[in-house]
């Protein structure tokens, strides 16, 4: 009943970091919100992926359960590839090396 009661209000899937209050500074998969866990070494392992400028992550459950989990990724507009990743601030490609201004973090800008 109590686990219950966590996954009605959300708090159990989705766990805020650094007591940001956004939904872009919670933890877990995009997809299903299944807290972060370190998978097996036989299991598919968690992917990462750019989603509307932001870095995210998908479990190995959903990459199995959703073919088409790479579908609402962001695309490379150089060689249309979903292996992006951010870093500092920055969207890079990588399977060509393009790189891009990332979404600014409204959180972060309204703090200061």
């Amino acid at each position: 009943m109590h686990n219950r009661c966590f996954a009605i209000t959300g708090t159990l899937y989705h766990r805020v970091v650094s007591g940001l209050e956004s939904p872009s500074a919670r933890t877990g998969c995009v997809l299903c919100g299944r807290p972060t866990y370190d998978p097996d070494k036989k299991e598919r392992p968690w992917s990462r992926g750019v989603l509307e400028g932001r870095q995210v992550l998908i479990c190995p459950i959903c990459q199995i359960e959703r073919p088409d989990w790479t579908d609402a990724l962001d695309r490379c507009e150089t060689c249309g590839s979903t292996r992006l990743s951010i870093m500092l601030g920055e969207v890079i490609c990588r399977q060509c090396g393009q790189a891009r201004a990332g979404k600014p973090d409204e959180g972060r800008l309204a703090q200061r």
